[in-house]
């Protein structure tokens, strides 16, 4: 007989304002909370970023239960990258007692990395990033950041986690790009979480970023793995509802509702972690000759980004130029345009020609001489 252990993980609100009385709410009521970055940033006359405040996070007492998020993708999305540096971050990290502060992580939603090779190098600036974040926080006596595994495919996850510069795992590890997934098929919240729980040691929980709910009642064989979520989604719901004349008391009332519908739901699903499990191996999924080129092209810069080379904008840029000359080629000319290893025209891709030559050598559908 297999034994069963009922549990619920932790929800915390996401918590868009670092003042007022939709803060004043959360508090009162005790609710677990997570702050982006973002809502600290100061923006000046120009619209730059002109630091954090500081005076503002100071104010939440050190005995809420607040952790910080670093607002990767709300970085990505409205900036095309972070607007502030490590030790900007770090700054607003040592302004009071997190619960936990995550690293300045790069995820790899399709709305900001629509190929293979954009993804490459956002997952290696997310390791990157780790070891530049726990190196400098220990300079500064901060704990430790919790790392960020990020990924697309389950694939993706494994290789993260196995590259990630640790020398042993925490107790608590984060798990980007799962907001607004599908729960089922090959690259679905299901195959990521599989996928990860064979390859973290057993002391790790999981915290998911953006995922509810509904998708931890379908995770309930991966028990205590899960440790906590975080949600927005009672902020957005209230939008939709009230286009217009959205106080900051009907914001804090549906998102202490929403909060306490979350944990019911939870607890009345009877979630049990199997202490036995049989999971099936992990799916492979077909390598394209778009996947070959384009993740060793990220590999490229990834590697100038964590070597400090170039920083990730200039990073980004290049890429994406030289996939468009990798692809103009390949159209043209076939994988022969990369059959001379010293070639007298290298079509002004310099490593990057090396790069694709290597990974297309390395397929064995493909010929190269």
């Amino acid at each position: 007989m297999i034994a069963q252990v009922r549990y619920v993980p932790q929800v915390r609100v996401g918590m868009p304002l670092p003042s007022g009385e939709l803060l004043q709410r959360g508090l009162a009521t005790g609710l677990p909370l997570l702050f982006s970055a973002n809502a600290f940033a100061k923006v000046g006359a120009d619209r730059e970023f002109n630091g954090f405040r500081l005076d503002a996070a100071r104010r939440i007492p050190d005995d809420v239960d607040a952790s910080l998020d670093s607002a990767g993708f709300v970085a990505a999305v409205r900036y095309g990258g972070y607007r502030w540096e490590i030790d900007d971050y770090l700054e607003l990290v040592a302004a009071r007692a997190w619960s936990w502060w995550a690293t300045m992580d790069y995820c790899v939603e399709e709305a900001v990395a629509g190929n293979t090779g954009v993804r490459t190098l956002r997952i290696d600036a997310t390791l990157s990033n780790y070891f530049k974040c726990a190196r400098r926080a220990a300079q500064r006596g901060l704990s430790a950041p919790m790392p960020v595994i990020q990924g697309w495919t389950a694939s993706d996850y494994v290789a993260c986690a196995r590259n990630m510069p640790l020398q042993s795992w925490p107790a608590l590890v984060g798990v980007g790009s799962v907001c607004r997934r599908q729960i089922g098929g090959r690259d679905g919240i299901l195959s990521v979480i599989e996928a990860i729980d064979k390859v973290l040691p057993a002391n790790c929980m999981l915290h998911l970023f953006g995922v509810k709910s509904g998708a931890l009642k379908a995770l309930q064989a991966f028990g205590k793995r899960i440790a906590s979520v975080d949600s927005m989604a009672w902020d957005a719901a209230v939008r939709r509802a009230h286009p217009t004349g959205r106080t900051q008391a009907l914001r804090a009332r549906a998102m202490v509702n929403w909060h306490d519908k979350q944990i019911a739901g939870l607890t009345a699903a009877g979630l049990a972690r199997q202490v036995q499990q049989s999971l099936l191996p992990m799916e492979q999924p077909t390598r394209t000759l778009e996947d070959t080129f384009s993740c060793a092209v990220g590999k490229v810069f990834g590697d100038l980004h964590c070597d400090g080379e170039i920083d990730y904008r200039e990073a980004r840029t290049l890429l994406e130029q030289d996939l468009t000359v990798v692809r103009l080629l390949l159209e043209q000319y076939g994988v022969s345009a990369f059959m001379q290893e010293e070639p007298q025209n290298d079509f002004g891709l310099g490593v990057t020609y090396s790069a694709v030559r290597d990974a297309l050598i390395g397929v064995s559908s493909f010929s190269v001489q």
